[in-house]
């Protein structure tokens, strides 16, 4: 073949990230249908930006959405443009209540907007940590010098690993081994729990494990929890709750606090220190007076040390300590915690001087 006839077929991929950082106390006299913009975004020869309504883009709402809008600034060309938008979650994470797909974009219209993108109470219980949260966005330009491209698909943005995990997960598709829990027989994968914690590969891969097991009994732990460690093993986050007591488990009525402190208790049992983290900073969240006790204890007891400090913190602060201290569980905890008592003797002292 002659190397002087050049390839007809010829494309260009271009993909830039960008995420920006919103004050939010800095929005709060930003009325409906106006908006702050993030500066100019340039990818593949292309320009766009993305403008946020704190109080959504219309009167409609009455201020109950927060809008996003990303616009194009330059005409448009022979391009196919992809992106995803979204916010990051005030643990650094993207959610799929957040996160939007868009395939071959801005072919008719110049702008995409999403007047009701997200509630204001969820993007203030979920998604602001210190006063600021994220807003993130990948664009893709594909650029087609060529009519031949024409004919070629693109298609859409494939799922990311994590879905096509909890899919497998799900789907139960070429599981391997099988957890009875509580009575409840559920099956996962042994390489993805292998590799996901050093327990679970000692117990599946060790030199001890003989060959024909399938079955393995776990103690001390609800079916709802087991099954909520696997969803983190299989994505990296935490599980909608409502997601988990959906199943038919003999556990279904679970508090949410009750499942993060056994999901904190099952992530120190198989050495996932990404669970532990999530579990014990969604518990400082909703830490109250009638819960702060049993939370210190198994904070205690399980080297959750920014648990631990952030219990003896909340106790130590004289408004929750009248409350604390009539409780029955607190003279228990005296008794049977004297190395916790201690601390938390020694946090109070310091407190009060600090007054």
């Amino acid at each position: 073949m002659s190397s002087d006839n050049p390839n007809p077929i010829s494309i260009s991929i271009s993909r830039s990230s960008y995420q920006f950082r919103v004050e939010n106390s800095k929005t709060n006299d930003v009325g409906i249908g106006e908006f702050i913009t993030t500066p100019v975004l340039s990818v593949g020869g292309h320009m766009c930006l993305i403008k946020y309504y704190p109080q959504g883009i219309d009167h409609e709402s009455n201020g109950t959405y927060i809008s996003l809008c990303l616009q194009l600034l330059t005409s448009p060309k022979s391009y196919t443009l992809d992106y995803e938008l979204g916010l990051l979650n005030k643990y650094g994470r993207p959610t799929k209540e957040s996160w939007i797909r868009s395939a071959n974009a801005f072919r008719i219209k110049r702008s995409s907007t999403y007047s009701q993108f997200m509630k204001r109470s969820s993007l203030e219980s979920d998604y602001i940590r210190d006063d600021y949260f994220n807003i993130v966005c990948t664009i893709t330009v594909i650029n087609e010098p060529c009519a031949m491209i024409k004919s070629c698909s693109i298609g859409v943005f494939p799922k990311n690993l994590a879905e096509e995990l909890l899919a497998l997960l799900k789907t139960q598709e070429m599981t391997d081994v099988t957890f009875e829990v509580e009575g409840e027989n559920i099956s996962a994968h042994r390489l993805i729990l292998s590799s996901r914690s050093p327990v679970f590969n000692e117990e599946l891969f060790g030199p001890m494990v003989e060959t024909d097991c399938k079955c393995i009994k776990i103690d001390d732990m609800k079916p709802l929890v087991f099954r909520g460690m696997l969803h983190f093993i299989y994505t990296d986050c935490l599980p909608d709750i409502e997601d988990l007591v959906s199943e038919e488990t003999s556990d279904k009525n679970m508090s949410s606090t009750t499942l993060y402190q056994d999901l904190l208790v099952a992530a120190n049992r198989y050495v996932l220190e990404g669970l532990k983290t999530l579990c014990e900073e969604r518990l400082v969240r909703t830490m109250s007076t009638n819960m702060v006790v049993s939370l210190l204890i198994v904070a205690g007891q399980h080297n959750c040390d920014y648990l631990k400090e952030e219990c003896l913190e909340f106790i130590a602060d004289s408004n929750n300590l009248r409350k604390v201290v009539v409780r029955q569980e607190y003279f228990s905890f005296g008794h049977s915690y004297p190395l916790l008592l201690d601390e938390l003797r020694q946090k109070i002292l310091f407190a009060e001087k600090q007054e």
